[in-house]
């Protein structure tokens, strides 16, 4: 709610802007995004599992709500142009380190699989293909098999609990068992892995010391095998950085294709009623309004195609499937933000309902 009060708050700004300073805008809205997006996080810190779709749908809808109605009111095409190279500017920047990391888990998942062909070279495994997601389950569904010794940075548990079966809920306690994963939870666990290594560093410390022999080739072999480990490490880890940021810029990209056509659609439906007497800069609705929001969704649907293809090129899986299951799962989310923007967000500056930004308030001095 507190950023909902910020829209009504930049668009007047914007509105009270000379036209030629109004480029300040651009450099302006990127600040306010990495600050709110920042403010978000940290807000909701303890639902990693949500952040995606929690800043998805506060930040970046208000942000691509106010760029519709900038791109639509403006009035000048090279100013319009502007804001559309300035966010697709931004979404290059998205991809570009999407690509870096999926370079390094590309990089990861070679070595992994090359080491697997040379124990058994022998045998043709249509299996074995760059699957990231087959790949990270295996890991993390039996780590000891792939010499991994330590996975604290990633956590086990969800943050909010998920339906599973009896066998699926007997394997995340012995995978929990195990000690490999990170904690649980976030405050009480924090404790308790305090308090864990503590006692580990007791037992290290007053523990015997044991006799070690130096064998050049059993050195080698174990050498092998930490860095085998260490390999399989990298991938559970990069490969789910690249997945949770993968999933924030579906669900991104969505929003910025979805939020242009909705609001186009509203302005069309709205130019047909009579109440559109009401509404300010109503005349500024034209056909070339029409086009520069059809240009921006049609730019946005073609970056959520562009990672779709990548991402289905690399690692055979698609991102459509993690905006899909996010939407499915977070429904009541993204409905109560869509309606907040339809309801309040588009009707804010309706005459009738007291909307004044320039505090004249003319019509409580007129005479009935």
């Amino acid at each position: 709610m507190a950023l909902a009060g910020v829209y009504p708050l930049y668009k007047v700004l914007y509105d009270l802007t000379p036209v030629n300073f109004r480029g300040g805008a651009l450099i302006a809205l990127p600040l306010w995004k990495f600050a709110a997006k920042h403010f978000i996080m940290w807000s909701a810190r303890e639902l990693e599992d949500f952040v995606p779709a929690i800043v998805a749908l506060s930040v970046d809808l208000f942000s691509v709500l106010f760029l519709s109605v900038c791109i639509s009111t403006s009035g000048s095409l090279y100013l319009s142009l502007l804001f559309i190279a300035t966010d697709v500017g931004q979404t290059l920047l998205e991809f570009r380190e999407v690509l870096a990391t999926s370079t390094t888990v590309l990089e990861i998942l070679r070595i992994q699989k090359s080491s697997l062909q040379e124990k058994d070279s022998n045998r043709e495994d249509e299996s074995m293909k760059l699957n990231l997601l087959t790949s990270i389950t295996t890991v993390t569904r039996n780590p000891s098999a792939f010499r991994v010794t330590s996975l604290k940075r990633t956590r086990l548990w969800a943050c909010l609990p998920h339906r599973m079966t009896v066998d699926q809920a007997k394997q995340m306690d012995v995978l929990e068992d195990s000690g490999l994963y990170g904690p649980r939870g976030l405050l009480s666990s924090r404790k308790s892995s305090r308090s864990r290594r503590k006692s580990q560093h007791r037992s290290l410390s007053f523990g015997p010391l044991k006799r070690t022999s130096i064998v050049p080739g059993f050195a080698s072999s174990s050498n092998k095998v930490i860095k085998q480990g260490d390999k399989s490490r990298q991938l559970v880890v990069q490969g789910l950085q690249l997945l949770f940021h993968c999933e924030y810029l579906a669900l991104v990209e969505y929003i910025e294709c979805v939020v242009p056509l909705l609001f186009a659609t509203y302005k069309l439906v709205l130019h047909q009623l009579p109440n559109i007497a009401y509404y300010p800069a109503s005349n500024n609705w034209g056909v070339a309004a029409i086009a520069n929001i059809l240009v921006y969704a049609a730019l946005e649907v073609v970056s959520l195609l562009f990672l779709h293809h990548v991402l289905q090129r690399k690692f055979n899986f698609s991102p459509l499937y993690q905006l899909a299951f996010a939407l499915e799962t977070q429904m009541y989310q993204v409905q109560a933000h869509l309606f907040l923007e339809i309801v309040i967000l588009l009707q804010y500056e309706l005459a009738h309902l007291g909307a004044d930004f320039t505090f004249q308030f003319e019509w409580l001095h007129s005479s009935v």
